[in-house]
């Protein structure tokens, strides 16, 4: 399937290794990522967005908003709010449309993931990432979606 360049991407998201990164300093050793509340203010404000995560498999996302705002020092109700919920089972990957543009941020895909996704000709959607090598990733990676935002959008 190839994806129309015109149309702005469904974004799917992953918390743990995404938006909360490891943090040996902090209770729990989790924190925000950096760029982590910047990116989710900005995708939810000019995308259609929605978990996939293991926080929230079953179509409720209250789980999900709660592990994302229980580390921000900043209420990010109204934006988390915005989010879609999914629901999925083994795979993630039957959460999502491969019909339409996306991109997936996970920090980590199954290989039968990775075989749905290339079978879909959509191996390019999934967005790798690793906070451990690239600790600021979520500041690049809202680079990347206003990369989809047309200047007379803004």
């Amino acid at each position: 399937m190839s994806h129309d360049s015109e149309q702005k991407p469904v974004l799917y998201l992953d918390i743990d290794g995404v938006l909360l990164a490891k943090d040996p300093n902090k209770a729990y050793g989790v924190r925000l990522a950096i760029g982590a509340i910047d990116f989710i203010k900005y995708a939810v404000e000019n995308f259609e967005v929605y978990w996939l995560t293991t926080h929230c498999p079953s179509g409720d996302g209250s789980r999900a908003v709660q592990a994302v705002n229980g580390y921000s020092e900043e209420d990010l109700t109204p934006w988390l709010l915005k989010i879609g919920a999914t629901t999925w089972g083994v795979r993630k990957t039957d959460a999502i449309d491969m019909h339409k543009p996306f991109l997936w941020f996970d920090d980590n895909c199954l290989y039968s993931e990775k075989a749905v996704l290339k079978e879909a000709n959509c191996a390019n959607s999934w967005i790798e990432v690793d906070l451990q090598n690239y600790p600021d990733q979520m500041v690049h990676d809202k680079e990347l979606l206003s990369s989809f935002i047309d200047d007379s959008d803004e």
